[in-house]
């Protein structure tokens, strides 16, 4: 509840803070692309439509008891992508990585004393005798999305450093997200991970001779401290890799149970039949719980429990936001890295295709792991901030070469 009420004192406290103050609100780049305004304008419209026709409108507006994300929960994630794609420029951008590395070292470092018992703050009273961490987020899934979005951020901060001082404290750091992301036991983040180091890898490590002793170390590093990991744990970190690979095979040839992935595929099969039931408008924002069967196969699995998240970020939002809102969401991803991957290409230093790589990244990874994990206020607007810092520098990137060819015609011109 705290998380959601910073959050929405935050945004508004900016809001006011560009009100008054409007030459804050200018652009960091030369005639703005309005694309993402108007996308993000009409998403927000269909979300408040969606609100206006749920089976629940106060809950909409506000969000369910625990969970906050409704309308206003929304319009705060919309907002926090507007001010971090008009307000961040390169340099914000670079100390606004860095400084969430620095953070992230505090919150890693908590996750794994908590592993352990050794946490300081009153637990969640579900996770009591949990040894699955959560730092500050109360729930391991969240922690582990958090940490996917650390991870891969770090990373491009790590191949972009210089000096060894900063390589290595950089290095630490992606160590200390990695142990607590592997402490959580956020399967879904393990899978968001690795195919994001699969992309990095791929776009940015093999065309790049002279990254190839850095990337070696850091993969050696993270592979020392899985086998390390695993067997101080006793093999329980193997045991739960392994899951995925057993559930992925009884869904493969069809002898599935319902109960792989904790009951998600369960849950994705009740919820399907929904989509079409709520297609156009959906059953409001945050209103799963009022929508999902609770017939006798729901109780048989779940007994009393109330099932209110999809477990699929993409199946939540066709079913309470409607399909329209869910493609109007994923086409404004299509156009943030379509953008990046031209600014990319656009670009001629190193470091530059590097940290706009770094940020596609962070991305992907988010997006792969939310097919399996659900959206959260706690991490959420940090997603948001990284789509709106990704289409800022994109735009800037792109900005710089029209101003180029512009100058290039008027010399032209002039000759």
């Amino acid at each position: 509840m705290p998380k959601y009420y910073y959050l929405e004192v935050f945004v508004l406290c900016t809001w006011l803070y560009i009100v008054f103050k409007r030459k804050s609100w200018k652009p960091n780049f030369i005639e703005p692309y309005l694309s993402i305004e108007i996308i993000v304008i009409i998403f927000l419209c269909l979300v408040g439509i969606s609100t206006i026709f749920s089976v629940n409108p106060v809950v909409s507006v506000y969000g369910k008891l625990n969970r906050y994300e409704g309308l206003l929960a929304f319009t705060s994630y919309c907002s926090v992508l507007l001010f971090s794609y008009r307000l961040i420029n390169e340099q914000k951008l670079k100390k606004v990585m860095s400084e969430m590395a620095i953070v992230s070292v505090i919150v890693s470092i908590y996750g794994i004393l908590q592993h352990y018992f050794l946490d300081f703050l009153p637990r969640t009273p579900m996770y009591y005798n949990e040894v699955r961490s959560y730092a500050f987020f109360d729930n391991p899934n969240f922690f582990g999305s958090y940490l996917v979005l650390v991870i891969m951020l770090t990373i491009s901060v790590y191949l972009n450093a210089q000096k060894k001082s900063r390589s290595s404290f950089y290095l630490i750091t992606i160590s200390l997200a990695f142990i607590a992301l592997l402490f959580s036991g956020t399967r879904s983040g393990w899978v968001g991970v690795f195919c994001g180091i699969i992309f990095v890898s791929f776009f940015v490590i093999m065309k790049r001779k002279y990254l190839w002793k850095k990337w070696a170390t850091l993969l050696i590093t993270l592979t020392l401290l899985v086998v390390l990991i695993n067997i101080a744990e006793k093999g329980s970190l193997y045991n739960r890799v392994g899951t995925l690979f057993s559930d992925s095979y009884r869904i493969v040839t069809d002898k599935s149970t319902g109960e792989e992935g904790s009951f998600r595929l369960f849950i994705w099969k009740k919820s399907l039949p929904l989509v079409p039931k709520y297609f156009w408008v959906g059953s409001g924002p945050d209103t799963f719980a009022y929508v999902f069967p609770n017939d006798q196969e729901k109780k048989g699995f779940f007994g009393d429990m109330i099932v209110d998240k999809a477990h699929n970020e993409y199946l939540q939002m066709a079913i309470t936001l409607g399909v329209p809102a869910l493609l109007t969401y994923l086409y404004l991803l299509f156009v943030i890295l379509r953008n990046a991957f031209k600014a990319v290409k656009n670009v001629q230093m190193d470091k530059e295709k590097i940290l706009l790589y770094g940020l596609i990244s962070a991305i992907f990874s988010y997006l792969v792991q939310a097919f399996f994990n659900i959206s959260t206020v706690p991490v959420a607007p940090i997603f948001w901030a990284v789509l709106g810092m990704t289409m800022a520098v994109s735009t800037l990137y792109l900005n710089i070469e029209v101003k180029q060819d512009s100058g290039e015609e008027t010399r032209e011109s002039q000759k």
